[in-house]
């Protein structure tokens, strides 16, 4: 195989890092001109696009090289080797519009097949799952209770694209199949409604919508309006949704949503209701109420982000019909999704990974769990990305809750997010919101690090005086 320069292998990380779009990338590239490196805390993978696009790079290489050749001028043989090994990004923006065409062709080819057959499983229940949040926890929480029950395939990760979902279906998906679910994503409105005709779905979840991915939406309506294309094309009732979120509830008001099922953890009101919980760091009890009838469990879980989560992934069993005795003994073998919300204990303290994403209601939520509990705290963060014209608030916000919460904060990176999270450190009163303390500080302990490449041992001295270390989210390369 061909050696290709490590200028390539950045820029075709950093294109398939933003999902592959074209405007995207060339704004990367504009604030990082002349970048041959990246830390790589998500590496390339190796997928059939990427290769298609090393393959036509190379051709429009051995292309443009070959005509310079021809035209007998050896400064302009010289170009096209020249650009591909310093700036590649004019090589692998061409293969994306050469390549375009043709994936628009194939992916409606795609979705045709496999709808096909998911329609020709008869015995096969389908059940799909979005949210700007969450999803991947309650899809991997409701895989382990159904697989307890009947055999059940999920989608691997974050396996919530045509052509992720379409792998998993083609490799997967066996006669025996009573369960699928399946996680879709959407970063602009009609993706949903493509996945849904993919994979028709007979059950829905939503879990919630907030300003993650704000920046590719543009507004909360379009956000709105894409997450609910799940809920539009199954039968209502059937379809389960948070009652708790704002914009779910407001949305909910329409005449076409009133058999839709909904969750709580604060309205009596909804289908399913956890009426009263206690989080502690050994885990969550809790006792849900559905039908006048109250139903009492235990799990290692933490967080309310995780109670939210679980109660979804409970919900949705009782509405499949899945027996209570093999809910409630399913429920010991939940764990967290890798780095959502994880609990590692390192010396003294207790590690809460929540590195893999960040959102503003969760990230609020685990500041208010964390308020209630003892102990010396320390946080680190790099902030939400992809807010859009909401950032300087969001953080500003966030840095307010947090500054009678936390003892130390350690801000990865000198960047909008994270200045604006430090204004409002400072502008908050420092006082603690726990009634029982009195306890004022005089100022906040606040540390810069430049990335989080070398993070574990800083995390490791950290373990030795604090008693809880909150890791919340680690930006991919692009950011």
């Amino acid at each position: 195989m061909i050696k290709l320069p490590p200028s390539f292998i950045t820029q075709l990380t950093i294109l398939q890092q933003e999902g592959y779009s074209l405007t995207r990338f060339l704004s990367w590239w504009f604030h990082h001109p002349f970048t041959y490196t990246v830390t790589t805390k998500k590496t390339l993978v190796f997928t059939a696009k990427t290769k298609n696009l090393i393959r036509i790079s190379l051709a429009l290489l051995a292309i443009l090289t070959i005509i310079s050749f021809y035209l007998k001028i050896l400064f302009l043989t010289l170009i096209p080797p020249i650009i591909f090994l310093l700036e590649p990004f004019v090589f692998l923006s061409l293969s994306i519009l050469i390549i375009t065409p043709y994936e628009k062709i194939n992916r409606r080819r795609v979705v045709g097949v496999v709808r096909k057959e998911i329609l020709s499983h008869k015995n096969l229940t389908t059940i799909g799952i979005t949210g700007s949040y969450g999803k991947t926890s309650v899809k991997d929480f409701l895989y382990t209770l159904l697989s307890g029950y009947q055999e059940t395939l999920k989608t691997p990760e974050s396996y919530n694209t045509v052509f992720g979902i379409a792998k998993v279906v083609n490799l997967e998906l066996l006669s025996k199949t009573r369960f699928f679910i399946c996680e879709m994503g959407a970063y602009i409105r009609g993706e949903i409604t493509e996945l849904c005709r993919m994979v028709p779905p007979e059950y829905a979840i939503l879990t919630a919508i907030g300003t993650q991915h704000l920046e590719r939406f543009k507004s909360l309506t379009n956000t709105t309006q894409a997450k609910f294309e799940l809920v539009d094309a199954t039968s209502k009732s059937r379809a389960l949704v948070n009652l708790d979120n704002l914009f779910i509830a407001e949305n909910l008001k329409q005449s076409r949503y009133r058999k839709v099922r909904t969750y709580s953890l604060r309205n009596p009101h909804a289908d399913f209701f956890v009426s009263q919980y206690t989080l502690s760091p050994q885990g969550t009890s809790f006792t849900l109420v559905h039908q006048g009838k109250s139903y009492s469990f235990k799990s290692s879980l933490f967080g309310t982000s995780n109670l939210y989560n679980l109660t979804a992934a409970i919900s949705m069993s009782l509405m499949l019909k899945v027996p209570l005795d093999i809910i409630t003994g399913r429920l010991q073998f939940i764990k967290p999704s890798p780095h959502r919300l994880e609990l590692k204990k390192i010396n003294r303290a207790t590690l809460i990974d929540n590195a893999f994403s960040s959102n503003e209601e969760g990230f609020t939520a685990i500041i208010g769990d964390l308020q209630k509990l003892p102990g010396k705290k320390v946080l680190i963060t790099p902030g939400i990305i992809e807010l859009g014209l909401k950032t300087v608030q969001v953080h500003q916000n966030l840095g307010s809750l947090s500054a009678s919460v936390f003892d130390k904060f350690i801000l990865v990176g000198k960047s909008l997010r994270t200045l604006s999270f430090q204004q409002g450190l400072s502008s908050s009163s420092r006082q603690s919101h726990n009634a029982s303390s009195s306890r004022k500080r005089e100022s906040v302990s606040v540390f810069y690090i430049p990335n989080s490449t070398n993070l574990w041992p800083i995390i490791d001295e950290l373990s030795r005086e604090f008693d809880w270390i909150l890791l919340e989210n680690d930006l991919p390369d692009s950011f």
